[in-house]
């Protein structure tokens, strides 16, 4: 059984713009056409059993609109668990103690924030009331880490990622094991810290021994397949997981029974 905790999709009518504005921006190629049929075909060609969606509201107008969306999806199916999104400056447009209310309320397990797309430090001092809610209704935070192909500046650093941690009972998922393309910071500031995951999302050119290395000292217990789906074929990262000669034990752990365990199935 393969868990993919990182994927995305988007509504019929914003699927095609969005494919079309990512791929410019960063110069890749993306599989598929955006949709959750496309979603589920890829899964389904890869021999993915459930997948976890990640919605990233750009701007705070769109937090409601998007979250009421992914109850949608997750009240029609089951095979792919949608998170919610939030952003840093709802407060300005809405209600946060309501709306995170809400998400518990209709059985969100998550929330994902995206520190480049949504422009803010993770460690910015007017974020940890929000922090200390996602603590207090027991949601997995997870947060895109790391450098962004699509932008040149770099908010999600690991060294800023590591203050977010020190909120009391928070549960955080980084992405990108931590840090895409500061896994050196990963492993001088993230690795082996408590009460953190790290998915192995858009992680092909992560160097093999460093890879082997980084999930060891984490313990792949805390550890979480991901792909980045459309960004990368999920067969891709099943592939690179295995080169990495882990053992059985841990790919298990690593492909569905830490998820299994964090989304409480």
């Amino acid at each position: 059984m393969i868990i993919d905790f990182h994927t995305h999709f988007y509504p019929d009518d914003v699927a095609p713009k969005a494919i079309k504005a990512m791929s410019e921006a960063s110069g890749y190629t993306l599989y598929g056409d955006g949709t959750y049929a496309s979603l589920l075909r890829f899964m389904e060609e890869d021999g993915i059993s459930m997948a976890v969606n990640l919605p990233v509201a750009t701007k705070p107008e769109q937090v409601v609109s998007i979250n009421r969306r992914m109850l949608e999806w997750n009240q029609k199916q089951s095979r792919v668990h949608c998170f919610a999104t939030y952003h840093p400056d709802f407060p300005s447009v809405g209600n946060m103690e309501e709306e995170l209310s809400f998400l518990a309320k209709h059985g969100f397990r998550g929330i994902k924030i995206h520190p480049e797309y949504q422009r803010f430090y993770p460690d910015d001092p007017r974020l940890v009331s929000f922090y200390e809610a996602c603590a207090r209704y027991n949601f997995l935070l997870l947060i895109h880490a790391g450098s962004d192909v699509a932008f040149s500046e770099t908010h999600a650093t690991p060294k800023r990622l590591r203050e977010v941690l020190k909120v009391r009972g928070l549960r955080v998922v980084l992405a990108h094991m931590g840090g895409y393309k500061q896994w050196e910071e990963v492993a001088n500031h993230l690795v082996g810290l408590p009460s953190l995951y790290l998915d192995t999302s858009f992680c092909l050119d992560l160097p093999n021994p460093l890879f082997k290395e980084m999930i060891l000292a984490h313990e792949p217990y805390r550890v979480l397949f991901g792909s980045d789906f459309p960004w990368v074929r999920p067969a891709q990262m099943v592939e690179k997981i295995r080169s990495l000669d882990l053992g059985r034990a841990n790919e298990e752990l690593i492909f569905s029974k830490n998820a299994l365990w964090l989304l409480d199935i």
